[in-house]
């Protein structure tokens, strides 16, 4: 019946989403007979957004950790993501030359909804102005490759979610 990991859903969906591409591939490259797709017969898991939202005491805690956090571009687009709601590959490759602190925002040329604007509010403002800008890299959040942008911040999370006791709380929380 399709459902190969109990207890866990959204995998099991991912999982059925990916094998399916995979033997579409295969099928458009011959290697596969038309429309034997095995995927398209299973059931997926209906699946319920979440939602999570911080109290005033966890994002205390959280506030405490990231501040001695020396992760500094890290931890700048974890603050950013607090501040401003935006996704998290937008925060991650948002350029400065996208910022007009004059407005208050930064200008996406391109999401995954299309061209953008961020409002940007104190605290956002703020963080900007203290990150620091490295010569010959347009981004905003540096990443460990000269010239590019942080490409995952799903181990300093990790670290800053545990050290706060906030475990439950996804990036996009």
């Amino acid at each position: 019946d399709g459902k190969t990991i109990p207890g866990r859903p959204y995998q099991a969906n991912r999982l059925v989403a990916v094998l399916s591409k995979l033997f579409s591939w295969a099928e458009r490259r011959g290697l596969r007979a038309a429309g034997a797709n095995p995927c398209r017969h299973i059931q997926r898991f209906e699946e319920v957004g979440r939602e999570r939202f911080l109290s005033q005491d966890e994002l205390s805690r959280l506030g405490k950790v990231l501040s001695e956090e020396e992760r500094t571009y890290a931890v700048g687009a974890i603050r950013l993501l607090l501040f401003t709601g935006a996704r998290l590959n937008e925060i991650l490759s948002a350029r400065w030359d996208w910022v007009d602190f004059s407005t208050g925002t930064i200008r996406l040329p391109d999401s995954k909804t299309g061209a953008k604007t961020l409002y940007l509010n104190a605290p956002a403002l703020a963080v900007l102005e203290k990150l620091p800008r490295q010569d010959g890299n347009p981004y905003i959040i540096v990443g460990n490759k000269k010239g590019a942008h942080l490409v995952n911040l799903q181990k300093p999370w990790h670290s800053v979610r545990k050290a706060a006791g906030v475990s439950d709380v996804r990036l996009h929380d």
